[in-house]
C-alpha cells in the first residue's frame, strides 16, 4: 500500500513539475527578449564594420570580412528569436545583411568587375530592413 502511494505521489509530482515547466514556456519569448537577443554582440561588430567600410576602396578584403562577421553574428542571433512579432522582420533583416555580405565579397574578389548597383541596392535593403526592425523593437 505504501509503495502504491509513493508511486502515485511521484506521478503527481512529475505532472506538476511538467506543468510548471510547460507553463513557463507557454508565454514564449517576449518582444524585449527577442530584440535583446538580436543586439547581442552586434555593437562591437558595428564599430569594426564602420572602420573597415571606410577603407573599402583601399582594403576591400577587410571590409568584406567585417561585414561577413556581422552577418554571421546577426544570423546566429536571429535563429534564437522565437517571438512571433519580431521573427519575420528579423528574418528579412538577416537575409538582407547576408545578401549584402555576398555582394561585398564579390567586390573584394574583384572590384573592377563587381556590380556596384547590386552592392548599393543590398546596402539600401539592409538599411530598410534594419529600420523596420528598429520600429518593431521600439
Amino acid at each position: 500500500m505504501r509503495e502504491r502511494r509513493t508511486k502515485t505521489t511521484a506521478l503527481i509530482a512529475g505532472f506538476a513539475i511538467a506543468g510548471f515547466l510547460l507553463s513557463g514556456c507557454a508565454g514564449g519569448q517576449s518582444k524585449a527578449d527577442a530584440c535583446k537577443e538580436l543586439e547581442s554582440g552586434i555593437q562591437q561588430l558595428q564599430t569594426e564594420l564602420t572602420e573597415s567600410s571606410s577603407s573599402l576602396a583601399t582594403d576591400p578584403d577587410a571590409a568584406s570580412e567585417a561585414i561577413s562577421k556581422l552577418a554571421d553574428t546577426f544570423s546566429d542571433n536571429a535563429e534564437k528569436v522565437t517571438n512571433d512579432e519580431v521573427k519575420p522582420t528579423a528574418d528579412k533583416a538577416e537575409k538582407a545583411i547576408s545578401a549584402m555580405s555576398d555582394e561585398f565579397e564579390k567586390y573584394a574578389d574583384d572590384p573592377t568587375t563587381a556590380d556596384v548597383n547590386a552592392l548599393t541596392e543590398s546596402a539600401t535593403d539592409v538599411q530598410t530592413t534594419f529600420t523596420d526592425l528598429g520600429k518593431v523593437c521600439d
